[in-house]
């Protein structure tokens, strides 16, 4: 049985509940309306990761997701006007109100969409569109801006009728007495775009996702490769047994390779953010293990992207990382929740150009800093947690300094022999 979320605005909740009467047997609909984007990122924040997939009303309540939750992993569609909606409106409209073509605004053509073909066929009497892109529709100020331009047409005497599809347009141009027509998706397109959905639930549910753990240790040491392996390996049934989680484990000498679907690959990993494994096997076990998620379309891909992201994690302490599709996700790390802000990610990507750093080094350190809620770093702290040597460590701090990314701190002495240890404070905002 598949939950599917549905997202809409008030206005628009009659038309899209006719989706009761064309549900497949396996799916279960869960309706949430909003009338503002205040309490649309309320229920989006409360329900969207609930589902196995969601439903949105147009492009606007579409777009605020993917802006507001850009690494929410449930399969997200919005139902959108046809072509055949769009010329059965025009059809009776041009034989029962002998309207122009060129004495037209609509909202809702545009590149992504073919313009729905109107290009083709209005040949020099083309009306209004409100834009070239659906990307106008991912700003908060868009019903403002398309109740202008509509406003604006008819004020200069440039349109008779206002085509929308934009629920809360109905009342602004009526406030104005401008004759419009709100085009709702017909059954048979909302039919397409549930199918589409399913297809991706069950392409999803389908996915196999591979997990990777090793053990760092030198493999002439027998005795304890074998100690480690078997309390690695009674961890692992401990947390399938616990979570009940559909894990299929296999030994190797030196890693356990574990085979689950993609579904409790998301629960266990919190939808990227936090890995339940990385916190139960350092609980459980008394030396660090690298835990690498893989996620390919093949079972040879996502065991390849597994081992890859394992080479990724720190042999000091235990991490997880993720390569899903080819891209790294990471660190994941103890007790802490990976935060995903766009902004942050453009400027680390910024600093990486800027100074030649590997961004992926930037991103662990900063979320090393996240972790230890400290910018004051010594060379032995971050080879704990970069997973590299304290020398290499050293080299990397110097480095950062001598971009400006990093101060150095007055040396401490210290009472037993050796250099004083050298301490950062790390500048990367």
């Amino acid at each position: 049985m598949y939950t599917v979320n549905v997202f809409t605005a008030k206005l628009s909740l009659p038309w899209v509940q006719r989706l009761e009467k064309m549900k497949p047997t396996f799916c279960e609909f869960h309706y949430y309306a909003y009338t503002d984007f205040e309490e649309l990122f309320i229920l989006l924040e409360q329900h969207l990761l609930t589902g196995d997939g969601a439903l949105f009303s147009g492009q606007i309540p579409y777009f605020f997701a993917q802006a507001h939750f850009q690494k929410a992993a449930v399969p997200m569609l919005y139902f959108d006007i046809s072509e055949r909606d769009f010329y059965r409106a025009l059809t009776e409209l041009f034989y029962e109100k002998k309207i122009a073509m060129n004495r037209i605004a609509i909202d809702f053509c545009y590149e992504e969409n073919g313009y729905l073909g109107i290009h083709e066929w209005s040949k020099g009497k083309k009306p209004y569109l409100f834009s070239q892109t659906m990307n106008e529709f991912a700003s908060t100020d868009i019903i403002d801006k398309a109740a202008d331009w509509h406003i604006q047409l008819h004020i200069e005497n440039k349109v008779d009728l206002s085509f929308t599809r934009i629920a809360e347009m109905r009342e602004r141009l009526a406030k104005h007495n401008i004759p419009f027509i709100v085009l709702h998706p017909s059954p048979y397109a909302m039919q397409l775009t549930l199918d589409n959905l399913v297809n991706q639930l069950q392409l999803t549910q389908n996915k196999v996702v591979v997990v990777h753990v090793g053990i760092p240790i030198d493999k002439s040491n027998i005795d304890e490769l074998e100690y480690r392996q078997i309390a690695l390996y009674k961890a692992i049934l401990d947390f399938k047994q616990l979570y009940t989680n559909p894990f299929i484990v296999h030994r190797e000498v030196s890693y356990i390779e574990v085979i689950t679907t993609y579904k409790y690959f998301l629960t266990t990993t919190n939808n990227y953010t936090h890995c339940q494994l990385v916190d139960f096997l350092d609980d459980k076990l008394p030396f660090p293990v690298k835990i690498g998620w893989g996620v390919g379309n093949t079972l040879f891909e996502s065991q390849a992207f597994a081992k890859n992201a394992a080479a990724l994690c720190s042999s000091k302490e235990t991490q997880g990382y993720i390569i899903e599709n080819g891209q790294e996700i990471g660190p994941l790390l103890y007790g802490t929740l990976l935060q995903f802000d766009d902004e942050k990610q453009q400027h680390l990507k910024k600093l990486s150009a800027t100074n030649d750093i590997p961004l992926l080094q930037l991103q662990k350190i900063e979320a090393m800093l996240e972790k230890l809620s400290t910018t004051i770093v010594s060379g032995e702290l971050l080879s704990t947690h970069l997973g590299v040597t304290v020398r290499s460590a050293n080299r990397i701090l110097k480095h950062l300094h001598e971009k400006k990314l990093a101060d150095e701190l007055p040396s401490i002495t210290s009472t037993t022999r050796g250099r004083p240890k050298k301490y950062y404070e790390i500048k990367l905002y």
